[in-house]
């Protein structure tokens, strides 16, 4: 038996934890794709495939994934910063009344959420939510410039 025969027996169950990890529509192919390779490596490896470390190897490896998508992107915020404007420092709180007035409140919503390091209780794809930082990064340097 080939090494894609092998993997195409296990695709069930990999999208069966596709599922109950409740990964982004967005999310699932590279999700998909990341459990497939995982799995090719044990199997070059030689490790016998059972359904117990078949489960596990492909849950952990999109729980991997997810972490490092997720320490990317917020490495990807904090390198994001706003260039001198030749204002006066001001307060957290001058900021935050500063921004509540200025920006939509989607945007407002997701700069609250993006601080507090909770950007992902709002259940955008990491795509989608690169989308809008980009959004809020522009609003706000034309806030500033103005």
């Amino acid at each position: 038996m080939t090494i894609d025969d092998q993997l195409k027996l296990w695709e069930p169950m990999i999208y069966y934890v596709i599922r109950t990890l409740q990964i982004h529509p967005n999310e699932i192919e590279d999700c998909a794709q990341i459990a497939r390779i995982a799995l090719w490596k044990a199997i070059s490896q030689g490790k016998t495939l059972s359904k117990t470390y078949c489960y596990i190897r492909i849950r952990g490896s999109i729980l991997n994934h997810q972490s490092s998508r997720k320490s990317a992107l917020s490495k990807e915020v904090t390198l994001e910063h706003m260039p001198e404007t030749g204002h006066t420092d001001i307060s957290v709180i001058e900021f935050f009344d500063w921004a509540k007035d200025v920006l939509p409140t989607r945007h407002y919503a997701l700069l609250c959420h993006l601080l507090d390091g909770r950007e992902q209780e709002l259940g955008y794809s990491p795509s989608r939510l690169r989308a809008y930082q980009a959004e809020l990064k522009k609003l706000l340097l034309q806030e500033v410039h103005q």
